[in-house]
């Protein structure tokens, strides 16, 4: 937790820290002071909770702006209808920057209570994560549905509360990105508590067994996708769709019944859960698998780099040459395959033959890989860069290969207790590697070279501490498969133990009509085929449903909808550029399906801009209409928000 070092030096009662140039209310009345002084300035005002949406939606790059953190704004108040009443600045629950004991899922599961549905991660503020529009993936349950009042602070300082079913203005500022006002207080009526109970597949695309029918319309006996994810309670698919790989991960549960607790020999007072785990366990933690995911990718793009090193330009065009080859048919398959087996059944898979080592390729030298804090360049200023969104701009960890001899960075620490045998647990296992073997033979031997055989990995000290590994256990599950059992506030967020420093992802999500699934799932099978890796890239693509709501600005806004999420792994050598040039293609490919991006994402422009929007939200024109009144001197309105909805200057 940041502690404000000095008061504020525009308002003085308010507590201000110059490192981050942020002000930490600890009241609405601080909050009330801090915008009516920017009404008085005409300064703009925004506000950061955990830094978890696309960097340039957060906070005001203006001169003098009034940024706000509501970190020590997070009390949770049980009133006595049963509802609760939470300060914005409160974190969901687990995984979160203050205490467990301090979040609202804490206090809702001491009580018996819950939330309906829950996101992939639960470490953002309540007022931010509600703002955004952020959801679960479920089609019979909402977030929002539980939310019954709000309390914001307009433009001109004046406390608005709206009540679910009877100000029609609730509709309107639930989902408003911040643009209304600061959201001061959020009113939850939650339900019932549960524990859930799902397990997860992985499918090859050409597995005729497989009990989804994703491409086509569905069987009596085997759903198409829109009827799987009508018919289940809980669910998202992983689609790794590389040539090699060609894979879907799905993910689903359902609230736990009399008969599940039955089948598991428990009782819900009993009750021990069984969690779901998303990386492969090694030495009883999730971390080690992690570290070699974001040494792959960093790698991955960066090559190109590294290989421009080489002063031998015969040498680099060969090796450049080599990587080529092998990179499609066997690296990334490979990789892929560590993270996301192919279920083929409940008996163990068959050893692999053991492959001799090659003569003349290897040396028995030792090399460290240090993954550093990379603190340069581009990234947000304050705290913002301390979020999720400035730990993702900043490019991931910095690769160091280094000898044995050489110090490392004070706060490294090592991971590996046995170096990885760069034969024996990489190269041997790649499928196809025999084919492409004599090339780097001739290539190294050519030139009197030789590869370092054995590798350790440092990561800073921090790291291991923030992941929390626990007393994990590998699973007894088949490969390619497992079943979980957890309560609703722990195994809905599945993303929790992903690490934002090692697998520093960006994303775009496009909500589009749950009726046109099929359509857009041969679409983007064909663009794959197609497009090769240039249109896969090298990271997983996330296919999972939502709720139609009635919240003006929601994505689901008077419609079930399919959302296609597609992660670019922010790596330090690809620059913006590439990053959205990346994602247009995936614009232009679902156009004609007229999704809705995800206000906390990568959102198109240009021809997918204001008047794209406003075709696909039937209140838009009113809500830029009560966006004016609640904020006439456009406090809230960043040049990005103005870019992006079309916000003129002048109010009109």
């Amino acid at each position: 937790m940041t502690i404000a070092k000095a008061l504020s030096p525009q308002v003085p009662s308010v507590q201000f820290d110059s490192q981050t140039c942020l002000h930490y209310p600890t009241s609405e009345e601080d909050i009330v002071q801090l915008v009516q002084y920017a009404a008085s300035n005409n300064l703009q005002v925004r506000v950061i909770g955990s830094g978890h949406s696309v960097r340039e939606a957060i906070l005001s790059t203006a001169s003098n702006a009034i940024n706000i953190s509501l970190e020590q704004y997070r009390k949770v108040t049980l009133n006595s209808g049963g509802t609760f009443t939470v300060q914005a600045g409160c974190c969901l629950g687990l995984d979160a920057p203050e205490p467990w004991e301090n979040t609202l899922f804490y206090q809702m599961q001491q009580l018996a209570q819950a939330v309906p549905d829950m996101g992939g991660v639960t470490h953002q503020a309540v007022g931010g994560f509600t703002t955004m529009g952020c959801s679960g993936g479920s089609l019979k349950y909402a977030y929002t549905d539980s939310i019954v009042g709000i309390s914001l602070v307009d433009g001109q300082g004046v406390v608005r509360s709206y009540s679910r079913g009877k100000d029609p203005e609730f509709e309107a500022v639930l989902v408003s990105m911040g643009l209304m006002g600061i959201t001061s207080t959020l009113t939850f009526k939650p339900s019932d508590g549960f524990n859930i109970i799902g397990n997860e597949t992985c499918y090859s695309l050409s597995d005729v067994n497989c009990p989804i029918d994703f491409f086509g319309p569905g069987t009596p006996d085997k759903p198409s996708l829109e009827q799987f994810m009508r018919q289940t309670e809980y669910t998202r698919l992983m689609w790794w769709p590389q040539k090699g790989a060609e894979r879907i991960v799905v993910w689903k549960a359902q609230r736990m019944t009399a008969a599940d607790y039955t089948t598991l020999g428990m009782t819900p007072e009993t009750f021990q859960p069984k969690q779901y785990l998303e990386f492969p366990v090694v030495l009883g933690s999730q971390i080690p698998a992690q570290i070699v995911a974001s040494v792959f990718y960093q790698l991955s793009a960066g090559w190109p780099t590294l290989v421009n090193l080489i002063q031998d330009p015969l040498l680099r065009a060969e090796v450049t040459l080599l990587i080529d080859l092998t990179y499609g048919p066997c690296i990334l398959p490979f990789v892929i395959d560590q993270f996301a087996p192919v279920y083929t059944g409940d008996a163990p898979p068959a050893e692999a033959p053991q492959l001799e080592v090659p003569q003349g390729v290897f040396s028995d030298e030792v090399r460290i890989v240090e993954l550093g804090k990379n603190t340069g360049g581009g990234s947000m200023r304050g705290a913002a860069a301390q979020g999720s969104a400035g730990r993702r701009a900043a490019g991931g960890p910095v690769l160091r290969l280094l000898r044995p001899e050489a110090p490392t960075s004070a706060d490294s620490i090592r991971v590996t207790s046995v170096a990885i045998d760069l034969w024996k647990d990489v190269l041997a296992r790649m499928p196809n590697v025999s084919t492409h073997l004599p090339k780097l033979q001739s290539l190294l031997s050519e030139r009197g070279l030789t590869l370092p055989r054995y590798y350790h990995i440092h990561v800073p000290s921090d790291v291991l501490a923030e992941l929390q590994p626990g007393n994990r256990t590998a699973p007894q599950d088949a490969k390619g498969k497992q079943q979980f059992w957890d309560s609703w506030y722990r195994g809905l967020p599945m993303d929790n133990d992903v690490s934002d420093f090692l697998m520093p992802t960006e994303f775009t999500e496009l909500w589009i009509p749950l009726e046109k699934t099929q359509e857009v799932m041969n679409k983007l099978r064909d663009f794959y085929e197609k497009g090769g890796l240039g249109a896969t890239g090298s990271y997983s693509c996330e296919i999972y449903a939502a709720k139609a709501d009635d919240l003006w600005l929601s994505p689901a806004y008077k419609q079930d909808v399919v959302r296609v999420d597609v992660f670019w792994f922010h790596d330090l050598f690809r620059d913006e550029a590439a990053l959205k040039a990346f994602y247009q293609q995936y614009w232009d490919l679902l156009k004609e399906y007229d999704f809705r991006p995800h206000w906390a994402k990568y959102m198109p422009g240009g021809d997918m801009g204001p008047e794209y929007l406003a075709q696909r939200y039937p209140q838009w024109k009113q809500f830029l209409a009560l966006r004016a009144q609640m904020d006439p001197k456009q406090l809230f309105v960043t040049d990005y928000w103005r870019d992006a909805l079309g916000i003129p200057k002048n109010n009109a």
